[in-house]
């Protein structure tokens, strides 16, 4: 039992022989009953990309699609684009659209270079909208004489009759 992993030691631990632990596994990990297939195709279907990085929703779809085929209900190639396209969200309409308006297939591995450079192109987008800091100077009137601006540009000077002005930086941000 030494060099079985953690995670499966329960699973083995009570076989008496590898034949019986091999079937142990099988049964956990690639069981083929319609309960355990159903369960998968379902959580497949349900996933979408929300506000996930792309690489992180094709890895969550593409490790649900490797369970499906361990069940013995692999998901074909079509099957999977679709999946992977209906689940993005309104910033990929363009791209899907595109994709699904092709004449042949496209790859796992093209779809997964396109919807990483169409990512890092909203990113290149969207810094391009963000407002640049704006900085507005007011002026107020203290007239007390007491200052605890340092920005302050002109000294504490009472002048006899206790006003002074204090210049304050203040973001919009």
């Amino acid at each position: 039992m030494a060099p079985v992993d953690p995670t499966i030691a329960t699973t083995v631990a009570a076989a008496d022989s590898a034949k019986k632990a091999w079937d142990a596994l099988h049964t956990a990990y690639a069981n083929k009953s319609q309960t355990r297939i159903f369960s998968l195709r379902d959580r497949l279907a349900r996933l979408t990309k929300d506000s996930q990085p792309v690489t992180e929703y094709l890895q969550n779809i593409r490790s649900m699609a490797d369970k499906l085929s361990t069940a013995g209900a692999p998901v074909t190639n079509s099957e999977l684009i679709v999946k992977i396209l209906s689940g993005l969200g309104p910033e990929f309409r363009e791209i899907s659209a595109a994709i699904r308006a092709r004449d042949s297939t496209i790859t796992y591995e093209e779809l997964y270079e396109k919807l990483l450079d169409h990512e890092l192109f909203l990113r290149h987008e969207e810094s391009k909208k963000s407002p640049s800091q704006i900085t507005a100077v007011a002026a107020t009137f203290n007239k007390f004489g007491n200052s605890n601006n340092r920005n302050n540009p002109r000294p504490n000077n009472n002048n006899g009759n206790n006003k002074q002005w204090q210049y304050n930086n203040r973001s919009n941000s």
